[in-house]
């Protein structure tokens, strides 16, 4: 009886860690914008140089939101940022390419 338990709870962690792994690998296949492309995409906003911060992010919707609503879970997005005064910074949709946030830093001395 102690071994059909436990062959039961390997065989459910299995399948948990199966499915856990088989979505995140559909969420990469979304991910159509790299890194360098990215990069390059900033340069247009003239987020250049040296100390160019990427992050790679997600954003997940509420269950209220309009985007939820829309059919959307999650937002995947690069943050590229200069973080000086006045430098620039953008938010970039990882799936479309877009654009959707960005402004200039600007620091109170």
């Amino acid at each position: 009886m102690e071994k059909n338990f436990s062959t039961t709870i390997i065989a459910l962690l299995f399948i948990i860690c199966f499915s856990f792994t088989s979505c995140k690998e559909k969420d990469e296949n979304k991910i159509k914008i790299t890194e360098s492309q990215a990069l390059k995409i900033a340069e247009r906003y003239g987020i250049t140089g040296d100390s160019v911060d990427i992050f790679f992010k997600t954003y997940s919707y509420s269950k209220t939101s309009l985007g939820y609503k829309k059919g959307k879970r999650k937002l995947y997005y690069w943050d590229i940022s200069k973080k000086c005064n006045h430098c620039p910074f953008i938010q970039i949709d990882a799936i479309t390419g877009n654009v959707f946030s960005e402004g200039n830093y600007n620091y109170v001395y």
